[in-house]
């Protein structure tokens, strides 16, 4: 008999879908999952509910019956344009609307909140390194620092957690905003133009030192915080715990698609290649893959932001080892697998 009560808020993103199989797998839990629209590929044992947390009404009205969940995440966010502050003001009033639904008819336990590197400001420019969970915040707006304060106000009858991933890593086909997707097109693109698979962000960046987050090992952390009483009210970061610079990884890309690395050739993919529909039409056509739009496999704007940065992006992982969490994974070896699951599974062309 289940103990605990999930309910997943962003349930048919990356962050959520992961998280939902992670608890679906343990008998102890039952899971609800709450998205905009339904799922395109639902999960078993996920009892999904359609719900646009923006609409206070709405979340009263839909999550009325819910009175048995122990354990809420929040997994979603704000829509918002790419290399933009995302607005504090829309992503603090989706959790509030959750939060004040879900209280009014639930004894919960906890809350557990997403969060991410932009804690940290790793977004913006160079923060200090590797970023502690305690260090003082960036003196910039920050939506996560919103959300974590209201719920640091709210909890008198139960706990919150929230996990601080960096970059993801995830096999995610209805994901464009995705690192690996995006990286296998653009290569994919480059060799179909005739091109080397050039380095489109700047020279620092290439020899940055950078780390990621494989999404399994996150949704094991978000698990693992959630439901342990010495976690209670603190962020966590959550990284596979290894680093690398894009000058390691890139030779490796390259010949994942046969071809040869390039240099360092700062540019704007979100003007380069977003018009080029035509030329991804062929490339499916030609190598026999699932006929997707260009911005259904990748997110210029996403990829540009993430390769731009010319500065070290480490987070400390010794808070989440002293409190008893151990899991790491192989970020290049995880890039290339993943990378190998879209062309196995005809999202990406594969060797000549």
């Amino acid at each position: 008999m289940p103990t605990k009560i999930a309910l997943i808020a962003g349930a048919t993103g990356a962050i959520g879908s992961a998280l939902a199989k992670e608890l679906c797998s343990d008998y102890d839990w039952t899971v609800y999952g709450l998205s905009r629209n339904k799922p395109t590929q639902a999960i078993n044992g996920v009892r999904y509910l359609q719900v646009d947390l923006s609409d206070k009404d709405q979340c009263h009205q839909q999550l009325m019956e819910l009175s048995d969940v122990t354990h809420v995440y929040y997994c979603g966010r704000a829509t918002h344009a790419e290399q933009v502050l995302e607005s504090a003001e829309d992503n603090l009033l989706l959790l509030r609307n959750l939060v004040t639904a879900i209280e009014a008819v639930a004894n919960i336990q906890h809350v557990h909140l997403v969060q991410g590197g932009k804690y940290y400001g790793v977004h913006i420019g160079p923060f200090p390194t590797p970023a502690v969970e305690e260090q003082p915040r960036a003196p910039v707006p920050n939506f996560n620092y919103e959300q974590q304060d209201y719920l640091a106000s709210q909890a008198k009858n139960w706990t919150w957690t929230s996990s601080r991933p960096n970059t993801l890593v995830h096999y995610s086909p209805h994901n464009a905003r995705n690192l690996v997707s995006s990286l296998g097109v653009y290569a994919s693109l480059c060799k179909a133009l005739g091109s080397s698979l050039d380095f489109p962000g700047p020279e620092g960046a290439y020899h940055s030192v950078t780390q990621v987050t494989s999404i399994d090992v996150l949704a094991r952390g978000i698990k693992w915080m959630s439901t342990t009483e010495s976690c209670a009210n603190q962020g966590f970061n959550i990284t596979n715990t290894d680093v690398f610079r894009w000058s390691t990884i890139w030779p490796l890309l390259a010949s994942a698609f046969d071809m040869t690395p390039g240099s360092v050739r700062p540019m704007k993919l979100a003007d380069l290649m977003s018009n080029r529909q035509q030329t991804w039409a062929d490339i499916c056509r030609n190598n026999s893959l699932q006929q997707t739009d260009l911005d259904q496999v990748a997110n210029w704007g996403y990829l540009d932001a993430t390769l731009v940065r010319d500065w070290d992006e480490i987070l400390c992982h010794n808070k989440v080892r002293r409190l008893g969490f151990h899991d790491w994974d192989n970020s290049v070896e995880k890039i290339i697998s993943v990378l190998s699951q879209y062309q196995k599974h005809a999202f990406l062309p594969g060797r000549a």
